[in-house]
């Protein structure tokens, strides 16, 4: 039974990195800066995913805020449906530079569940 479960899980998480990866590239192709630099880019290694949790919202501004495990905060537009607490997977452009405080968000998407 040990055996089985071990298994489950494995095949879980592989099917949940393989989710995540797709996920990732259609993010850059739907919101990339420009769509003929995209291909380029990943392969630099210029867009990269970033797990975060929705800190604040101002529906007024329409902004959301969102923190990362560092403590960094990102904010990116467009409340829909979000709430404080929602786990929120970026796709980031680090536009070539190693600094992330001029990373930009290029999506974001609903994350219900992450592994701990």
């Amino acid at each position: 039974m040990k055996s089985f479960m071990k298994d489950l899980l494995t095949a879980i998480a592989i099917v949940l990195v393989l989710c995540i990866g797709f996920g990732i590239i259609a993010l850059a192709i739907v919101y990339g800066d420009k769509p003929k630099d995209i291909g380029e880019n990943l392969t630099n290694g210029w867009y990269y995913a970033l797990a975060t949790k929705v800190v604040e919202i101002d529906r007024d501004a329409d902004v959301v805020t969102c923190e990362d495990c560092n403590g960094n905060l990102w904010e990116f537009y467009g409340c829909e449906d979000w709430e404080i607490g929602d786990n929120a997977n970026l796709l980031m452009n680090s536009r070539g530079t190693a600094k992330i405080e001029d990373d930009e968000i290029c999506g974001a998407t609903y994350a219900n569940w992450v592994l701990e």
